[in-house]
């Protein structure tokens, strides 16, 4: 072996340690930022979360502030790919309006740290740029999620509804409800109960809403 194949062979081993241990970091954070809000969390916690030395973090991340940022990008990253996958979906309007709800609770119990992550930015605002670019895709989705709900109607699969009022609506129930699974008290509920709940709730709407649908 040639010693530039050698350098490179250990460049390429240096590189891949330097990703998982990033992985690590970032997945620790993410656990802890889904128990208490960003402010709350500190770097000494998620090295010990990951098993590595605070210096470790720094290295991989510079400050606090930049390893917040990339777990909110890496949630907002995957709340995205998600959501827009279900919206895009090749199917009838009224299962891709389905689709999205169930894509978005898939998301929050995957990833609580969403449901905190926005339930703390609504209660005291969001303070940095990432959290604000947060509040914004959210936002976006938000209004995506309110388009296949008009494509529903307007397709008749369901009966006339306001789309933007019914969003907003459902949007609330879902965080609200993958919420009780990030208690600490008698209100905690297990995340496969908020599943189960959320399912049997939404036939429940679903019902009402292709019941009195148009007749065609």
């Amino acid at each position: 072996m040639s010693e530039q194949q050698v350098v490179s062979d250990a460049a390429a081993r240096g590189s891949r340690r330097r990703e998982r241990t990033r992985t690590l970091v970032l997945d620790a954070a993410e656990r802890l930022m889904s128990q208490a809000p960003p402010e709350e969390v500190r770097v000494e916690d998620v090295a010990a979360e990951a098993g590595i030395s605070p210096a470790s973090v720094y290295v991989h991340f510079g400050t606090k502030d930049a390893l917040l940022a990339a777990v909110a990008e890496r949630l907002l990253a995957v709340a995205t790919d998600a959501l827009r996958s279900a919206y895009s979906a090749d199917t009838s309007p009224l299962e891709r309006f389905a689709g999205v709800g169930a894509a978005y609770l898939r998301l929050l119990l995957d990833h609580p740290a969403v449901a905190r992550y926005l339930t703390t930015t609504g209660e005291r605002g969001p303070r940095t740029r990432v959290e604000e670019e947060v509040v914004t895709r959210f936002s976006d989705l938000r209004r995506e999620f309110e388009q296949s709900i008009r494509e529903a109607v307007e397709g008749e699969a369901i009966r006339p509804v306001d789309p933007e009022r019914l969003s907003y609506f459902l949007f609330g129930a879902w965080n609200g409800v993958a919420a009780l699974a990030l208690r600490r008290d008698a209100l905690a509920v297990p995340p496969e109960q908020v599943e189960q709940a959320v399912i049997e709730a939404g036939l429940v709407l679903l019902d009402g809403l292709i019941g009195d649908r148009p007749a065609t």
